[in-house]
């Protein structure tokens, strides 16, 4: 009995320290599992948040290259004058704003003098007639109406009997030089008071039939046209078919159809071989070339020109003109020529200042000469010709105009400099 009962002590605490372990166990047990779920849960925090790190990585991995890419030029141009403007640049603008270079002052002011041609004003169109004394003074006439009085300007090309008709139709509303050789078709027309005469253009004109003064030297007999066939083996050449070679006018122009009538009422159709140059240029080309070889010439020439003016020449006498004579067969001299500006009637209401300036207008002979002759040396056009006379004689052309529109010109032929 004592044995059983010294026995039953140990199992007593056997089984209390089994009990005491087999509690730690579970509460071990249950710290693992609540430990296992707390990391679960951890993990899927993570797994949850981990996309959304994955997504913002590339973005911000994208612009850090953006950033760290080098930029163009011109987009670094621009941001660094956005950040930082050079002080050169914000120091020329300002002085920019705060005063004007004085170039463009200048070329502001001479706007200002010099307006452009008005469109809402009417176009002023000249006739452009083909010879030079014509063709200057016409682009002279012009650039005053343009850029003085500020009204558009067209030049229409073509010879008397053309520009003659345009003008009477209106297809030009200002004709510089108006010969006397038309005389008869203004006396023909069934209302004159469709033009305007407004005064002289030109110094008293001569036209007339003409040889070197070194021919009428060397042939004292030759004086008048009714000489010409006794002396018609002087002007024959190779080209002439045997006749006296004669320099006609330009086709088209009125003193052709004059030239004509007089051969035919000097019976001198069987003696003159009529050449017609192609232009008033090629006409004193003709002339001067032969003379410069001192050889025989005949022909038709005005004056004053260039040639009548430096050349040496004999004017062949012809029956005195009357106006019976002139208005029929013509066998007479030519007039003198009152070289005249008419306008189509339409310009006096139209431009009334540009109507005055025209009566005021004239190219005199020495200024007209000069110009021609300018022209001739320099080998220039007539639009560089009507800027010499405009440049070399602002006395002349200036007393026809008032003082604000010559100070225009003068502004717009500074320009041409």
């Amino acid at each position: 009995m004592s044995k059983l009962w010294s026995r039953v002590p140990r199992l007593h605490a056997a089984r209390s320290l089994f009990g005491l372990a087999a509690g730690l166990l579970i509460a071990a047990a249950l710290v693992l599992s609540a430990c296992s779920d707390d990391a679960e849960e951890q993990q899927q925090s993570v797994a949850q948040a981990q996309p959304a790190q994955q997504t913002e990585q590339p973005q911000a991995a994208e612009q850090a290259e953006q950033q760290e890419e080098p930029q163009p030029a011109a987009q670094q141009e621009q941001t660094e004058q956005q950040a930082q403007p050079q002080p050169a640049a914000q120091q020329q603008q300002a002085q920019q704003q705060a005063q004007p270079e004085p170039a463009a002052q200048q070329q502001q002011a001479q706007q200002q003098a010099q307006p452009a041609a008005d469109e809402d004003k009417t176009t002023i169109v000249f006739s452009d007639l083909n010879w030079t004394s014509s063709e200057i003074q016409v682009r002279a006439a012009a650039f005053i109406v343009e850029h003085g009085f500020g009204y558009p300007t067209e030049l229409i090309a073509g010879d008397t009997v053309s520009l003659f008709q345009g003008l009477i139709n209106g297809d030009t509303n200002v004709t510089m030089e108006i010969w006397p050789g038309q005389q008869p078709w203004i006396d023909d027309l069934e209302d004159p008071t469709i033009i305007e005469f407004l005064g002289d253009s030109l110094d008293t004109n001569w036209e007339g039939w003409v040889v070197p003064q070194y021919v009428k030297d060397a042939n004292p007999g030759l004086v008048s046209v009714s000489d010409l066939p006794e002396y018609m083996e002087l002007f024959v050449t190779a080209d002439s078919r045997g006749k006296a070679r004669f320099i006609d006018c330009v086709p088209g122009w009125a003193c052709e159809q004059a030239n004509g009538n007089k051969v035919i009422a000097y019976g001198l159709e069987d003696v003159l071989e009529l050449v017609k140059p192609g232009s008033g240029a090629a006409l004193f080309e003709d002339l001067e070339s032969t003379y410069n070889r001192g050889e025989a010439w005949l022909g038709y020439i005005w004056g004053p020109t260039k040639p009548t003016a430096t050349l040496d020449l004999y004017r062949l006498e012809e029956p005195e003109w009357t106006e019976e004579c002139w208005n029929s067969h013509q066998g007479c001299a030519y007039p003198d020529s009152e070289v005249r500006i008419a306008v189509h009637h339409t310009l006096l209401e139209a431009a009334p200042d540009v109507v005055e300036f025209l009566r005021a207008w004239d190219f005199s002979a020495v200024v007209q000469v000069e110009s021609e002759i300018w022209l001739a040396d320099n080998n220039a056009t007539p639009d560089d010709a009507a800027i010499w006379y405009l440049s070399n004689n602002p006395d002349v052309w200036g007393a026809y105009v008032p003082d604000d529109v010559a100070e225009r010109v003068l502004a717009a032929l500074a320009e041409e400099s």
